[in-house]
């Protein structure tokens, strides 16, 4: 493919997608265009090198925030620099990269010819959370301090977690001996196809509680409000996402916390517009002005600035204050945006009489442009040789 894909539109997801509609979009277009499935399609590799390399990007914020704000400068992936031939290096960083990920070793199993993992009887680490989180433009721009309260899923006290009634134990699923998968048949002509499903017994949990737990029904699970203290720093737009380690749901039998990601949406003002990092605003001003030429003072989020109107200005100019836009802190140091000002005006259709009066004493001292009143005198002289009847 001779022009780099932006990494969204490779996935086919929103720039606010979550991860795990990030992830469900890469197992499709893994699944489709996987070599081992298409040995036929030379172009099968390419797709299948540049959706992982989509997925490498998108599912790390780090890298996600920088492609977000840099694009393809901002960001490295070690798949962008394998040739789609050597499919060994591309298994190789593939693995890499699901390494701690059920999906991986689930498409593993599909792909690569490894076995399904049954389900883990030791600690299991939390899942992580994603909520969304509203400022103000002004904070936005200005970074700020913030306490929000986070719904999360903490081991029940009255069960440790287990889900089962005080006293009692949840026991192992005869149907599937406790692995949480079965293996399915089923008979296609010639073809016997055999997959593995979640056991339908125990839901894919692997065991079965005659007695659940009163207080969280079964789930070992309770709902509970955590406050945070939430840093916001300055200049950051909407879909920037802050990552907060070990505080999304806690983990079962002793396992670690998820992770919990802050995705900020910023509310429009309504004056000033963001587009990058420049601030724009439109504004009015009365059409001499803008023919004689003066100075307007105009208000920025950083205090009122004075702006030089230049003699004859036309509609919709766009007049710049440097460094007056959205300052913020980058991987290379402080970036600066600009204070864009777009200018209007128009013919007032109302006027008071001193207005009227100042109007009038120009229009009897300003004349016709000469060019277009000798365009005129021999238009008028044509008309009358012609004999016109006026």
């Amino acid at each position: 493919m001779s022009q780099k894909r932006d990494y969204y539109e490779v996935l086919g997801v929103s720039k606010d997608a979550s991860e795990d509609e990030i992830k469900k979009a890469f197992r499709k277009l893994a699944m489709e265009y996987h070599p081992d499935r298409n040995p036929d399609n030379p172009d099968a590799a390419e797709k299948f090198k540049e959706a992982t390399e989509a997925y490498d990007i998108l599912s790390n914020d780090e890298k996600r925030n920088s492609y977000d704000r840099f694009g393809f400068s901002g960001v490295h992936s070690d798949f962008s620099s394998v040739n789609s031939g050597d499919f060994s290096t591309i298994s190789d960083l593939f693995s890499s990269l699901f390494r701690d990920d059920f999906m991986g070793d689930d498409l593993f199993s599909q792909f690569f010819g490894g076995r399904r993992r049954s389900r883990p009887s030791g600690p299991q680490k939390g899942s992580d959370l994603l909520m969304n989180y509203q400022i103000t433009f002004i904070e936005a721009l200005y970074g700020t301090k913030k306490v929000v309260e986070v719904p999360i899923k903490k081991e029940c006290e009255s069960c440790k977690g287990s889900g089962a009634h005080e006293g009692t134990q949840p026991k192992k699923c005869d149907s599937c001996q406790g692995q949480g998968v079965e293996t399915v048949t089923r008979q296609m002509g010639f073809t016997r196809y055999i997959s593995q499903q979640a056991c339908s017994k125990c839901q894919g949990t692997g065991e079965i509680i005659d007695k659940p737990c009163k207080t969280c029904k079964g789930s070992g699970r309770s709902k509970e409000n955590e406050r945070l203290k939430l840093e916001i720093p300055p200049g950051v737009d909407s879909g920037f996402r802050l990552r907060i380690r070990n505080k999304g749901e806690e983990g079962r039998l002793g396992g670690s916390r998820g992770d919990l990601q802050i995705r900020l949406l910023v509310e429009p003002h309504s004056f000033y517009k963001r587009q990058a990092d420049n601030i724009i605003v439109e504004i009015d001003i009365p059409y001499p002005l803008a023919i004689l030429g003066g100075e307007l003072v105009v208000p920025t989020p950083y205090g009122p600035e004075k702006v030089k109107i230049p003699r004859k200005t036309k509609e919709g100019s766009v007049l710049r204050l440097q460094r007056k836009g959205i300052q913020r802190k980058t991987q290379y140091g402080m970036n600066y945006g600009d204070f864009l000002i777009v200018v209007h005006y128009s013919v007032p259709e109302r006027i008071s009489e001193e207005e009227k009066a100042k109007l009038t004493e120009l229009n009897e001292i300003m004349k016709i442009p000469s060019k277009q009143s000798k365009m005129f005198d021999e238009l008028i002289k044509e008309a009358k040789e012609n004999k016109v009847d006026y």
